[in-house]
């Protein structure tokens, strides 16, 4: 499964290599249509199914644990916890809920593009999803890159999710931050590989 913004790309690839075919340059024209391969490779979207303990929260994107950090969120408050995950152009790059609630907000904020596995990217373009469940509120945040210029949300402000659905995708190379109540445990350890929808990060603690 391909998901649909590659058609951004996919179609000017064709329209140019059906061009140089017309020109009477098929060389040329094939050496363009092979550049479909890596763009339909970068848009994958592969199926998720979310593990079955329902006390677990999952990974909102594909790639490394960057740092898991305990501190208040800079417009949303706190305390939280955070754990940053690192994408790869080489990751997918769809993101997903970690767990069933109701979006809060969705906000957009300005920011520079510096490459996503520094720390200070944290300041870069963003866009900051507020997701409500159980009376707890949760922040995803996705950051743009030193490539990415492409942010696009899908869901809304109101809209019910599920874990593991899809919530938006960040175009080449990124990195998301989540945030979530200090109370809850904490499944992985930083430069462990996880996986959005099916890599349990958090759990719920039974006392709470």
């Amino acid at each position: 499964m391909v998901a649909k913004e590659s058609l951004y790309f996919i179609v000017p690839i064709f329209i140019f290599s059906l061009f140089f075919f017309l020109i009477g340059i098929p060389c040329v024209a094939c050496v363009v249509i092979l550049l479909a391969f890596p763009v339909l490779y970068f848009f994958r979207d592969p199926e998720r199914i979310p593990p079955e303990d329902e006390n677990v929260l999952v990974s909102p994107a594909d790639g490394k644990v960057m740092s898991i950090e305990e501190l208040n969120h800079p417009t949303k408050g706190g305390p939280y916890k955070r754990i940053s995950i690192f994408m790869s152009p080489l990751d997918v790059h769809v993101n997903r809920s970690p767990l069933d609630g109701q979006i809060v907000s969705i906000e957009r904020k300005g920011g520079g593009y510096l490459p996503a596995y520094k720390p200070e990217s944290v300041e870069n373009e963003k866009v900051i999803i507020e997701i409500s469940s159980e009376n707890r509120k949760f922040v995803v945040e996705m950051i743009a890159g030193i490539m990415a210029r492409r942010i696009k949300p899908f869901v809304s402000p109101g809209e019910k999710v599920k874990r593991g659905q899809r919530i938006g995708i960040i175009m080449l190379g990124s990195r998301v931050d989540f945030y979530f109540p200090p109370c809850y445990e904490v499944l992985v350890k930083e430069e462990e590989k996880v996986k959005a929808g099916l890599t349990a990060i958090v759990r719920i603690k039974d006392e709470e």
